[in-house]
């Protein structure tokens, strides 16, 4: 009978106790959440960039490290809640035994006092250990399922998740790669796959240089001031503010998303150089605007070129000289005519910086211009020189100073130097002034609209030597003669469009509403 009501003792206290234990192993988990108990260790995003929450990155961000945001809930602060929970059951384990070790009443020393020491422990035994064992038993069953709950869960979810991640990482690299968009700063000259990125609250100073779904984010991503951000660079470059990833100094908008078109020139001192990108310009921004679209200057010396371009072209003026700036801003315009976005960046250096190569060492641009174009004017040359001098037109134009292969020498040469390779490059040669030199020889001297035409009179004027050089170190030449004063028909061969169109096609950046119509000849203006 004894044994009975020992036995039924031990397990009605057991499962009241395991029950206890069971609840206190539920509501535990909400406790550590809500920091009342055993709160976890967050993964701040102070903490996620200082690097103690993820691995090193990849991509974009591994020069920089991981950006200050917050970090998906899976798996790493998942992990570290169930650690808390685990911390918190133990601490109330040992509680829990500390308690029921309080309740065994030993008296001391002395037979009679070990005596009633067994006895309490008898009773301790008959007593108290089956709640000691039952609530122990509850906790750690409830904890345990609590994490067997949340392991497959969340494993699930953190298997979504990554599966996630490929996709629409994989989504966002394939259609970069398709647009071939880049991110190039008009200042540093520094190109990279994108920019950086500022937060959209202006009082907040963290600076995102990967957007890229990952650890921060799949879809959004929340800045260390919890403001929530794209998280890829085809939305964020719509909204946020892009930053050179070198300089740190603010980039045009929509960085990162577009495709650009670098073009760069060489030539001396009053080649026509801003007088050919000044035309060119102007017709680009005529034709688009026929096409319905828009060709909008995105940056404060992009606007002010613009301008001053728009101005000389309806006036029949010249352009001002360039001022010498050892390293020039770019001006980046935005083309966009219907779905087709994107960026047209030119580089317009004065005569000066092609004096000689160091000089010309600062403008490190070239170094990543697929496409390069090489101003020369005519009236410089040694064999026409004289006849301009001798008649009614001298005085007309500013005629370039010096040798006119000097200026791509300043250039070529010190791309050979640091190891540039300029086979997979594009060279346009154009000669300017083209007009002049028809008044003086006849229109039928200089043949515009034959590119090997335009190659034979410039070896037939001496530069036979230079020509075979240019060819030698190019990949691809392109002869073009041009006029940049005033106003042509579209068909003109003299049109500065046709030299730019070439550069177009030759750096994949095609835009049908300002192309010419294509000849038949694919090759035509086009050497090698």
């Amino acid at each position: 009978m004894l044994f009975a009501t020992v036995a039924g003792w031990w397990a009605a206290s057991a499962v009241v106790a395991g029950i206890a234990g069971a609840v206190v192993g539920v509501v535990l988990p909400v406790l550590s959440f809500t920091r009342r108990f055993h709160p976890p260790e967050i993964t701040t995003p102070d903490a996620v960039a200082e690097g103690k929450v993820l691995h090193a990155p990849v991509g974009a961000g591994h020069r920089f490290g991981w950006d200050r945001a917050w970090p998906l809930y899976l798996p790493h602060q998942g992990l570290r809640d169930a650690a808390a929970v685990r911390a918190g059951a133990l601490a109330v384990g040992r509680r829990t035994v500390d308690l029921a070790r309080s309740l065994w009443w030993r008296p001391g020393e002395g037979a009679g006092r070990a005596a009633a020491a067994v006895l309490t422990g008898a009773l301790w035994v008959l007593l108290l250990l089956p709640v000691l064992v039952g609530v122990l038993a509850g906790l750690a069953v409830s904890v345990l399922a609590w994490h067997v709950a949340l392991a497959v869960a969340g494993g699930l979810l953190a298997v979504g998740q990554a599966f996630a991640i490929v996709v629409r990482r994989s989504v966002e690299a394939t259609l970069r790669s398709q647009r071939r968009t880049t991110s190039r700063c008009p200042r540093c000259y520094a190109v990279t796959v994108t920019p950086s990125y500022l937060c959209t609250n202006t009082g907040c100073l963290v600076m995102h240089r990967d957007l890229t779904p990952g650890p921060l984010g799949i879809f959004r991503r929340r800045c260390a001031c919890q403001t929530t951000i794209p998280s890829t660079v085809r939305q964020g470059g719509k909204h946020l503010v892009a930053v050179c990833q070198s300089c740190r100094r603010e980039l045009p908008k929509g960085s990162g998303t577009r495709q650009i078109m670098f073009l760069p020139v060489i030539g001396a001192v009053a080649s026509g150089k801003t007088q050919y990108l000044s035309g060119a310009l102007v017709s680009i921004a005529d034709r688009v605007t026929a096409a319905g679209g828009e060709l909008t200057p995105i940056s404060p010396v992009s606007r002010s070129f613009l301008k001053a371009a728009e101005a000389a072209v309806t006036t029949g003026r010249r352009v001002a000289k360039t001022p010498w700036d050892d390293r020039p801003e770019g001006l980046p315009f935005r083309l966009t005519v219907g779905a087709v976005d994107k960026e047209v960046q030119l580089m317009d250096a004065a005569g000066e910086a092609f004096a000689d190569e160091d000089r010309s060492r600062a403008l490190v641009y070239f170094d990543t211009a697929d496409v390069i174009m090489l101003m020369l004017d005519p009236l410089a040359l040694p064999k026409v020189t004289p006849l301009y001098n001798s008649s009614d037109l001298a005085g007309s134009v500013s005629v370039a100073d010096g040798d006119p292969t000097r200026a791509y020498a300043s250039v070529v040469e010190r791309l050979k130097a640091d190891g540039v390779d300029l086979t997979g490059k594009h060279l346009g040669v154009v000669v300017t002034k083209a007009d002049i030199v028809h008044e003086l020889m006849g229109d039928d001297v200089l043949d515009a609209g034959d590119g090997g035409a335009v190659r034979r009179w410039l070896s037939n004027r001496g530069l036979d030597d230079f020509v075979a050089t240019i060819e030698s170190d190019f990949g691809s030449v392109g002869y073009f003669a041009i006029d940049s004063y005033g106003q042509r028909e579209p068909d003109d061969p003299l049109h500065p469009l046709n030299a730019l169109d070439w550069a177009f096609h030759e750096s994949g950046f095609w835009v049908e509403a300002i192309g010419r119509t294509e000849p038949e000849d694919e090759l035509e203006g086009v050497l090698k």
